[in-house]
């Protein structure tokens, strides 16, 4: 990595490893979730920008309007459900697999949450 001028060590501070879910370093209550969805959404795009397919084309193609594809490019997934964006995938004849994993949580704790313990002011609740 190369060095930012007028930056140091000391106004960087402590590097903290994230988990691999930002969403859950953040403290969000349906992390993985919104993971999931993210990932559904790269995989749109990506086959879209693969086929080089505009918004309006692929609602020709698949049925699914315009403006949700261009919510999706936005990341704008509220309206959205892993279904919805499962069938959308299919639609632009994408092959998607689906695992899913069932395991208990610890509840959430300052241990586990790493962003909370190095950036302590900022609030993740």
């Amino acid at each position: 990595m190369l060095p930012v001028r007028g930056i140091t060590k000391k106004d960087i501070g402590e590097v903290v490893h994230g988990s691999g879910n930002v969403w859950e370093d953040f403290g969000y209550a349906d992390a993985d979730m919104r993971q999931a969805k993210d990932q559904l959404a790269a995989h749109i795009i990506a086959t879209l920008d693969q086929r080089q397919l505009t918004t309006r084309k692929a609602h020709e193609l698949t049925g699914f309007a315009a403006a949700d594809f261009t919510r999706i490019r936005n990341a704008d997934y509220g309206r959205f459900t892993l279904d919805r964006m499962i069938r959308m995938l299919h639609a632009l004849d994408a092959e998607v697999e689906v695992r899913i994993a069932f395991e208990r949580r610890a509840p959430a704790t300052q241990t586990n949450r790493p962003l909370e313990r190095a950036c302590p002011s900022i609030n993740v609740d």
